[in-house]
């Protein structure tokens, strides 16, 4: 009898349990409920449910939305369980908002590869927030970021030159190293990789009102053997402001950046505004004064000038594209301050200076002859002392001599004579020995032998640029212009163009 109490009383108590449990499930108390899902978070939620079926999709999105709204310590799982559910009930808005939100506080891009979010992903609001977003590659940004590497490494190669005027190389050196970078810079921001690295903001940006005094500088260096002075340092004024209005966002942490990035504040978006705009009014401004050098330089050359050829081929070349580079970066400004409304002027800025970088970093490469101070002319503007202070060579009659050897060169190319001698050229001049080799050094700023292989030399680039089926043999050259032997020729060659003759052969066949 005793027993069989102690069993009822058991299974009484096994009942009422279960009955607890079962209302624990169904009916708990609000506030016992959102303080112990908030600790248990969405796995436990969801367990939940599907032992009892007691809880709803909908009574989940009311709890931790109530949760949220308590600024409940546990915010960024939450904002990310909401995401969920909101993306398992089909509202693609709501479930894009909290993952964006998800994002800004934790910067965590991966949460937009999640497969819970397969049900959403055709639609417009979850693309929209993906593309905007997600990393990833493009043509475009592969282009930008190729474009980059190769100025870059053409750099490296320059600098690496010798015998080349170190300023020349140093101003379009930079011109090249700065706009690559910025180009690495936009591939970041075409792929989004600029969110997996938010210290790239601005990166490139000081770099702005540099592009046009470098390359400005460096024709009137090549042009007009301009040196430059401590005056010219005026033109540093803007980037050094523009620094200084920088340091303030340089200055920030990885996650403010990161949010900057993402959110485009207005602040910022003005900023990036009044950037373009300046941007490209500096562009225009040195556009226009390295027209005018080089506008200039082509009222004073004889482009028929064997020794002028190659390089006042480049010089208009970049001209061109610097010119057409400003004037798309005026209509860019102009889409981006909305006073037109044409996306592909974006475009064309990019390709005006994918142009620039690639023939630029492909022509101070291949020919960085090209890049050499122009001081050494045939025109021979010479600002050397005069090492003959007791010749009787009077200026007018050095000059008189100095046009006629300019003559014997440019016209008759005496040079091509394979047995000229500083005596055979006195004799054409009509002058002595000493007269002419004054004249060559003043005007000149070489010896003889120098300025003889130089016009055989160039006059052999010129032979090599017109032979459109490159089957010239360099022997044949080389006795062309006025050489006995091939050694002499490829030595000559080398010391002249940096180069050896077979080297700069294949270097056409690429072009």
């Amino acid at each position: 009898m005793v027993f069989l109490r102690h069993i009822i009383l058991l299974l009484a108590l096994l009942l009422f349990f279960n009955k607890s449990n079962a209302n624990t499930y169904a009916y708990t108390d609000a506030k016992i409920c959102l303080e112990s899902l908030s600790k248990k978070g969405l796995d436990s939620i969801l367990k939940i449910q599907k032992k009892k079926d007691s809880i709803e999709r909908l009574d989940l999105i009311k709890i931790n939305e109530t949760l949220l709204s308590n600024k409940t310590s546990d915010s960024i799982a939450i904002t990310k369980t909401l995401a969920i559910l909101y993306s398992e009930n089909k509202d693609s808005n709501k479930a894009s908002q909290h993952i964006k939100k998800y994002i800004q506080d934790t910067q965590d891009l991966s949460i937009l590869n999640n497969h819970v979010f397969s049900g959403i992903k055709a639609t417009e609001a979850y693309s929209s927030l993906s593309k905007g977003y997600k990393p990833h590659f493009n043509f475009l940004a592969l282009l930008h970021a190729l474009t980059g590497v190769i100025g870059v490494f053409i750099v490296i190669v320059l600098f690496a030159k010798r015998n080349l005027d170190k300023t020349s190389v140093w101003l379009i050196g930079s011109f090249i190293l700065f706009h690559s970078f910025f180009m690495l810079h936009i591939s970041l921001f075409m792929s989004n990789y600029n969110l997996m690295f938010p210290h790239s903001f601005y990166i490139s940006t000081p770099f702005s009102f540099l592009y046009g005094p470098l390359l400005y500088f460096y024709f009137k260096r090549v042009v007009e053997n301009y040196k430059i002075s401590f005056k010219d340092i005026v033109h540093l004024i803007p980037t050094v402001l523009l620094i200084l209005w920088l340091i303030p966002y340089y200055s920030l942490s990885a996650s403010e950046k990161f949010n900057l990035l993402i959110d485009n504040t207005e602040s910022v978006h003005i900023g990036r505004k009044i950037l373009v705009v300046i941007k490209s009014l500096s562009l225009c401004l040195y556009a226009i004064g390295i027209y005018r050098v080089y506008r200039n330089k082509k009222k004073a050359v004889e482009t028929n000038n064997s020794e002028l050829k190659s390089r006042v081929l480049w010089e208009r070349s970049i001209m061109i594209i610097f010119v057409c580079y400003a004037f798309a970066y005026l209509l860019h400004g102009a889409v981006v301050v909305k006073l037109v409304d044409y996306l592909p002027f974006d475009y064309l800025k990019s390709v005006f200076m994918i142009a620039m970088i690639i023939y630029m970093a492909l022509m101070s490469g291949l020919r960085p002859e090209i890049i050499m101070n122009a001081n050494r002319n045939v025109f021979g503007i010479s600002k050397l002392p005069i090492k003959y202070e007791k010749s009787n060579l009077t200026e007018s009659y050095s000059s008189e001599l100095k046009d006629k050897l300019v003559d014997l060169l440019t016209h008759q190319k005496v040079y091509k004579n394979n047995t000229i001698s500083l005596e055979i050229l006195s004799e054409m001049l009509g002058t002595t020995r000493h007269n002419t080799s004054q004249v060559i050094n003043e005007h000149f700023d070489m010896s003889f032998y120098d300025l003889i292989n130089q016009y055989r030399i160039l006059e052999a680039v010129d032979i090599f640029d017109e032979d459109q089926k490159r089957n010239l043999n360099i022997i044949e050259v080389a006795y062309e212009v006025g050489y006995n032997n091939k050694v002499t020729f490829n030595k000559a060659f080398k010391k002249h163009m940096n180069q050896t003759p077979s080297t700069y052969i294949r270097s056409l066949r690429l072009a």
